[in-house]
């Protein structure tokens, strides 16, 4: 993206002015991955500017953060949140606030954090890979049960694990918070607020989306993972299929999408890690690697 792409995600802050995170994998253990984060506004920071211009890692995100009213604004409640070596940031909101406690059960309500609806929904996914269920079976569960129990407008989120990206699309449309959104100078579209969409670079591939209008992207249809392999580049769309119905939504294609090869991956420069402001994701080099950034509205990985 460069530095102007820099200028104009980072401005992004301005709407998304709650907090920013980082999390990347890269040398000198590239299967850990290192989480740095602050509930800070990004355009004020500048640990946020310092590690924005490092050639940080091979896979990775970035995230600002706009919180949900009611929930703190402080370190432990910004994203992304980390376990092991998986990590997630979601965007958008659970309702109602005072039923967060039923997503999961009590033992894992006991390994909180933080207070959020989004660490809940990180938890979730985790609860299903210890019981022995795949990624995206994993997802599908817990999309499943949150919107059968609660109210979520989106459950749109990027989850990173030491071999992939998931790069998760789904929401309800009738619940996006226009209002909310008018109020605070969105410039763009409402409706188009949770879309997610990837770009295909001659250095990999980026995911854009809440607040961060890219003409020429392909749109990642609504109730679909985007699946980006960290060693090959290589993507796949998977439709998600929740055993309970979330509600009736317009969605995409619901067949996947197939292997599509990314573009031959090229000797990197120098390029900064950009930030977003909810997932958009990208792969792209850096520093002869891949590496990623995201936020409530953008996330990236780069190779």
């Amino acid at each position: 993206m460069g530095e102007p792409g820099l200028r104009e995600f980072t401005r992004l802050s301005e709407f998304h002015g709650d907090g920013w995170g980082f999390a990347w994998y890269g040398p000198p253990q590239p299967g850990e991955v290192r989480v740095v984060k602050s509930p800070q506004r990004a355009s004020d920071s500048s640990d946020y500017a310092e590690l924005a211009h490092r050639r940080l890692g091979d896979l990775g995100l970035v995230h600002l953060r706009w919180a949900t009213p009611g929930l703190p604004v402080e370190t432990r409640n910004t994203h992304p949140f980390r376990r092991g070596n998986l990590v997630m940031a979601h965007n958008g909101a659970i309702h109602p606030q005072d039923r967060l406690g039923e997503i999961l059960p009590p033992a894992w309500e006991r390994q909180l954090t933080g207070t959020t609806d989004s660490e809940r929904y990180f938890l979730h996914v985790l609860s299903g890979l210890e019981a022995g269920q795949d990624m995206i079976t994993a997802i599908e569960a817990t999309v499943a049960h949150i919107g059968e129990l609660l109210t979520p407008n989106s459950l749109n989120a990027v989850l990173l694990a030491p071999d992939a990206l998931y790069a998760i699309c789904y929401y309800w449309p009738e619940r996006i918070p226009h209002a909310a959104l008018a109020a605070r100078g969105l410039e763009c579209g409402t409706d188009q607020y949770f879309e997610l969409a990837h770009l295909e670079t001659d250095a990999g591939i980026v995911v854009a989306s809440s607040g961060w209008p890219q003409p020429g992207w392909t749109p990642l249809p609504n109730r679909n993972v985007l699946v980006v392999d960290r060693e090959t580049l290589k993507t796949s769309v998977v439709p998600l299929n929740p055993q309970s119905p979330a509600g009736d939504v317009p969605v995409g294609p619901r067949t996947p999408a197939g292997d599509v090869p990314l573009s031959p991956r090229t000797p990197a420069g120098p390029l900064p890690v950009p930030p977003d402001a909810w997932p958009t994701v990208t792969l792209r080099p850096l520093s002869g690697a891949r590496a990623g950034d995201l936020t409530d509205v953008r996330l990236e990985v780069a190779r």
